[in-house]
């Protein structure tokens, strides 16, 4: 390439934007939407509970279902779900909105703490009042008081179905569904306790108006929410819960690849440069990318996305592919144990990468393998503060490993956290939040709980000879060691 292409390039790279976590409230820029094929599951109306990550796209796919142009331009992707015939409404966000809209966690209190209303009765009166947006019903538009909404579901349970059923033949004959969306259920109380009972109520109540054919609830849902025992402590839980049941919100290698070059394609500055590279390295022709997308010659071929990321960054992260290749290299060190690749921390990465400038001279590439090596070290600080932000208790656990060396034998960690105190942190959390899981299940071994966690949740693996490894996507930000990996920042 050309000095004035690298740049171009470079600036465009320096231009993603990764970091913002979307509310259900705020939606995407059409330009910033990609529609992966394996996401069609998790836009689906008929199916009910989403599970994903942090950073993984909840809250981006739940503004994008809220917001009607959002909605209509995915829709063209996604035709079978018939998107556009359908009406959304919010159920909870975790932030505040408009005087009839979604409760917020204090109106919760409010009504369940405060007037002691049964959960499930107000949760049936905010499915309500969301549909009543879009079918006229006459009720109480507030939701607490002794005219309110609450109030009246609870002093008739068949009136209040009976309402329901009404407005779901309303919606059968003039041809159109209601989606009603519900986000952010960890922030559904003050502590874990709150919302786990909250949660478990919603599911009760989601559960049984699945014989509805045209009102539709949604929930996106945290991991460990999903796999908590106590949340799924009621009769048909696996119904919504269980594997099969589910969707889980993953991005595939492609996909990644496919958001990444989507971007730089709607660029406004770089769009034409990066589509000329793309027929030069793959005659591969680009028309339209914000109106038609990518063409499956590129969106679903790992060969070809390798041959454009050559362009950018260079085939190999040294002299030859003993080193690795630049394309497969990228994923594979800011994949967690399970081989999982969140579309922020993987942009982080490539951002980074292309901000980074060396003494020698970059070869005519907008991206070196030492901004490649950078970013992993950017992302893998962004990651970790991911995992803060949804795992509390994991700074007590990764703070007393810095300069361990990986991978190690388990009881070498099992050391590190009885020696800082770590159980004892995490014990005395007193419900604030929710702590590791296997902590519930009676094992007496609580280091051994720890690692268990981090293993569920793929901070750490267990090798063949049974050592313990931490993927680079949090051993580097946890300033842990392991030979020949990309080094921690000091």
């Amino acid at each position: 390439m050309i000095a004035e292409e690298i740049d171009e390039l470079r600036a465009a790279l320096s231009r993603l934007t990764p970091a913002p976590s979307h509310d259900a409230v705020s939606p995407p820029q059409l330009q910033q939407i990609y529609t992966p094929e394996g996401h069609e599951a998790a836009l689906d109306p008929e199916r009910v509970l989403v599970v994903g990550g942090r950073g993984t796209g909840k809250s981006f796919w739940s503004a994008t279902l809220l917001n009607d142009d959002t909605r209509t331009f995915v829709s063209q992707s996604y035709r079978r779900l018939n998107l556009d015939k359908c009406k959304v409404g919010l159920g909870f966000a975790g932030v505040d909105t408009d005087a009839n809209g979604a409760p917020s966690r204090e109106e919760l209190d409010d009504l369940i703490e405060t007037d002691g209303h049964e959960p499930e009765k107000v949760w049936r009166a905010v499915f309500l009042r969301a549909v009543s947006q879009f079918v006229p019903m006459g009720l109480p538009t507030m939701l607490r008081g002794p005219e309110g909404l609450v109030h009246w579901v609870e002093q008739d349970a068949a009136r209040a179905q009976q309402y329901l059923r009404k407005a779901d033949e309303a919606l059968r004959v003039e041809g159109v569904r209601v989606v009603v969306l519900f986000d952010a259920l960890d922030r559904l109380g003050r502590d874990w306790q709150q919302i786990r009972e909250r949660t478990r109520a919603l599911l009760l109540v989601t559960l049984a108006l699945r014989t509805y054919k045209f009102i539709k609830p949604k929930i996106f849902l945290r991991v460990d929410q999903a796999e908590d025992a106590g949340v799924a402590a009621f009769p048909d839980a696996s119904k919504l819960l269980s594997a099969g049941a589910r969707v889980d919100l993953t991005w595939e290698h492609r996909d990644l690849f496919g958001l990444l070059y989507t971007l730089l394609a709607n660029d406004v500055h770089a769009g034409n440069t990066f589509v000329k590279l793309v027929e030069r390295a793959t005659s591969i022709a680009i028309r339209d990318v914000f109106q038609i997308g990518l063409p499956a010659a590129l969106k679903d071929s790992e060969s070809a996305q390798a041959q454009v990321f050559v362009e950018l960054a260079g085939p190999y992260m040294g002299a030859s592919a003993s080193k690795g290749r630049t394309y497969t290299w990228l994923h594979k060190h800011l994949a967690d144990a399970y081989n999982r690749v969140s579309p922020r921390t993987f942009l982080e990465a490539v951002r980074q990468a292309s901000l980074y400038r060396s003494s020698t001279a970059d070869a005519g590439f907008a991206i070196s393998p030492a901004g490649l090596r950078a970013g992993i070290q950017a992302a893998s600080e962004l990651r970790l503060r991911q995992l803060k932000e949804e795992y509390n208790w994991i700074d007590s656990v990764i703070e007393p490993l810095a300069d361990q060396q990986v991978p190690c034998r388990a009881e070498d960690l099992y050391s590190r956290w009885q020696e800082s105190g770590t159980i004892a942190d995490i014990s005395h959390s007193q419900g604030q939040y929710l702590e590791p899981i296997e902590f519930s299940e009676g094992d007496s071994n609580q280091p051994a709980a720890i690692l268990k966690a981090l293993l569920r949740i793929g901070v750490a693996e267990r090798r063949a000879d049974g050592r313990i490894n931490i993927p680079d996507i949090y051993r580097v930000a946890a300033k842990m060691l392991r030979k020949g990996g990309v080094r921690p920042k000091r």
